[in-house]
C-alpha cells in the first residue's frame, strides 16, 4: 500500500531533521511547535490556502506571499518546507501533513496522546489519576487532551490511538434500550 502524499512529506521533514539534529529533542519541539501554529493560521484564515491553490497565480508571486507571512517566524527547516509544499502545490494538504508528523514525533519520543471526554471538566485529582493510569497501560508518556460534551450525561469516553474506551451513561443506556428492544420484539 503506498504511503500517502501527507505522510511522504511528514517522512521527508521529519528525517532532514533527525539526520542533522541526531541528539537534540529541542529541535524536534520547536518543529512541532511551528507546525501546530501554521496550521492554525492556516486554519484560521482559509482565503491564504485558497490564494495558494489557485493555479493563475504564479509560484513566485506564492513564495513571496509564504516569504512574507513566515520567513524569519519559523525556524529554516519549517520556513523551506513551506515553500516546498507551495512549489509542489501540496499546501492545501498542510493538515495531514502536520498530524502526520505529530504522528512520527509522538513514536519517536515514546508518546501517547489520549483524549478525555468528560460532560464537565475534569479536577486536577481525576486528570493527574488518568494520566497516570494511560501510562501504565500505554507504557509512554502521556499527553491528555479534554473535550468537554454534555451530550455524554456522564461518565468518561478515552480515545488513544484507533482505541476507544467508552464508559459514558449515553453509551451505556444505548446499549440498555437495544437490550431491551431485542427482549420486547
Amino acid at each position: 500500500m503506498p504511503a500517502s502524499i501527507e505522510k511522504t512529506y511528514a517522512d521527508a521533514l521529519f528525517s532532514l531533521i533527525a539526520e542533522e539534529n541526531e541528539t537534540d529533542r529541542s529541535v524536534f519541539d520547536d518543529a512541532l511547535k511551528e507546525l501546530q501554529v501554521v496550521d492554525g493560521l492556516l486554519s484560521e484564515v482559509p482565503d491564504f490556502l485558497k490564494l495558494l491553490g489557485t493555479p493563475t497565480v504564479p509560484k513566485e508571486s506564492k513564495l513571496k506571499i509564504v516569504g512574507d507571512a513566515f520567513e524569519g517566524r519559523v525556524s529554516g527547516y519549517v520556513y523551506n518546507f513551506l515553500r516546498v509544499l507551495t512549489v509542489k502545490g501540496r499546501m492545501s494538504r498542510f493538515k495531514g501533513v502536520y498530524r502526520a508528523f505529530r504522528e512520527l514525533y509522538n513514536e519517536r519520543f515514546a508518546i501517547a496522546e489520549v483524549t478525555v471526554t468528560t460532560r464537565a471538566a475534569l479536577s486536577d485529582a481525576l486528570r493527574s489519576k488518568i494520566t497516570s493510569r494511560m501510562a501504565q497501560i500505554t507504557g509512554k508518556s502521556v499527553v491528555l487532551k479534554e473535550k468537554v460534551e454534555p451530550a455524554i450525561i456522564g461518565g468518561i469516553v478515552l480515545d488513544y490511538g484507533n482505541t476507544r474506551m467508552d464508559g459514558s451513561v449515553k453509551t451505556r443506556l444505548a446499549e440498555l434500550k437495544k437490550d431491551i428492544s431485542g427482549i420486547i420484539a
